[in-house]
């Protein structure tokens, strides 16, 4: 099937952009040209309208699909929010079923195969002593990346498991995928905060300040140094100045390690909890605006290499209870690639329109073994391909939306930069606002 997408922007270097057209056969980009032949011999042809064209976005954390949770969200419905995102592929992480093994990761790919609208990869994990014996076998089945704690409820036994998860993970060519916290302060401060009688959101945000991840951060980079590890360690959600410290720190030691940042690390802070309460719960915990600049500046300075969602939506009555039973987690999905377009693009300025596409989707491909299938428009690469108007703004409103829960933290904030159309392997999917469900044909990731 031969497809022409005509009049768009593509992006060159730094912010400047030049008008091409785009061939698209048999779900690759074909071609890349300043014009085109007789529209006669195209099977389709598609008006991009002077719209910009970048890569789809890859979101390589997000809790889409877990069995016993599908009031949260699932493949359909978190998919759909996904296109709406101008999200063409994303990463399924565990939220509270183990994936560990045959049996477990197929559950979750039979149900992505027949239920979502753009590509997916499942994360493994959570790993431990117990199952890291498994790895081989999931690399085997395409799993790339593995899901380790430092903390509380589903960290490894021992410091001794965490060196051997780090360990194998890397041995057979995965990506250990690190929550980074230490346990030993929160537990101090929870117990303190409820003998006090203190009951408030905020409590949870300040009993798990910045020195916690910088704690946990350090163990895992000593251990990554130590065991030689030379490739795939990745830090989930880095929240803080002083996790930033300590990626730079290792770098600079010729530590090879890769990190990536939420909308919500880049927008919120700890202020913002008077106002939300629990529906801003969620780990690691936000900080304050000095540390949302800070990251911003890793993102901007290439310290930080990829934004990713951490999607974990839950039901306003999970949220509105006391504060330390509340779920913690927001939905993310839908409102990632504008967030960081209007804020780090149009008001900060910190990022060129190809920063945007490289902390977005070329990053992450790279960072899970994509590139450059996904993550780029270069002739041979998957046309996966997002058309972004960078002047269709609106106050984002929950009704709005498209992930399963009727709420979004997000509410009555303007955001720009959002998609008009969406081709998912080389498929218009979704079309000015209209799912076109007869080219809904995901893959499975099988990555080596």
């Amino acid at each position: 099937m031969l497809t022409l997408i005509k009049n768009v922007k593509l992006v060159l270097h730094g912010n400047e952009v030049t008008e091409a057209s785009i061939v698209v056969e048999d779900g690759k980009v074909g071609a890349v040209v300043k014009t085109y032949d007789y529209l006669s011999k195209y099977d389709t042809v598609v008006d991009g309208s002077g719209l910009l064209a970048i890569p789809g976005g890859i979101d390589i954390h997000a809790h889409i699909h877990d069995p016993q949770y599908l009031h949260h969200e699932d493949f359909e419905s978190g998919s759909v929010a996904a296109l709406y995102g101008g999200i063409t592929t994303f990463f399924d992480m565990p939220l509270r079923t183990y994936v560990e093994d045959r049996q477990s990761l197929e559950v979750k790919v039979d149900a992505g195969l027949k239920m979502s609208y753009v590509n997916f990869s499942v994360i493994a994990g959570m790993m431990n002593e117990r199952n890291v014996s498994k790895v081989p076998v999931l690399r085997d089945l395409g799993v790339k990346a593995f899901k380790t704690f430092t903390c509380r409820p589903f960290k490894p036994e021992s410091d001794g498991g965490l060196a051997l998860v780090l360990s194998e993970v890397s041995r057979y060519g995965g990506v250990n995928v690190i929550h980074a916290e230490d346990d030993s302060i929160p537990e101090y401060l929870m117990s303190k905060f409820r003998g006090e009688g203190r009951n408030d959101p905020l409590a949870y945000h300040e009993s798990r300040p910045d020195v916690v991840e910088g704690i946990a951060l350090n163990k895992v980079l000593s251990l990554t140094s130590f065991l030689n590890v030379k490739e795939g360690v990745h830090i989930a959600h880095l929240s803080s100045a002083l996790g930033l410290k300590e990626i730079v720190k290792a770098k600079s030691e010729g530590i090879n390690v890769t990190s990536e940042v939420t909308p919500h690390h880049l927008f919120f802070t700890k202020e913002d909890v008077k106002k939300l309460g629990n529906y801003l719960k969620l780990a690691p915990t936000l900080k304050t605006r000095d540390d949302v600049m800070a990251l911003w500046q890793g993102l901007a300075r290439g310290f930080i290499e990829s934004v990713a969602s951490d999607h974990a939506p839950a039901t306003k009555e999970e949220k509105e209870v006391d504060t330390w039973s509340a779920w913690g987690g927001i939905p993310n999905l839908e409102t990632m690639l504008p967030l960081v377009f209007t804020l780090g693009f149009k008001k900060l300025s910190l990022l060129t329109l190809k920063r945007f596409i490289e902390v977005t989707s070329e990053n992450p491909a790279k960072i899970m073994g994509l590139y450059p299938a996904k993550g780029s428009l270069s002739v041979g690469s998957d046309a996966d391909i997002t058309l972004l108007d960078v002047n269709k703004c609106f106050k984002v409103k929950a009704d709005a939306l498209h992930h399963k829960v009727d709420w979004t933290p997000y509410e009555g904030v303007e955001m720009c930069g959002w998609p008009r159309k969406v081709f998912v392997n080389g498929l218009l999917v979704l079309d000015e606002g209209n799912v076109i469900t007869e080219n809904r044909k995901p893959k499975y990731l099988r990555i080596v």
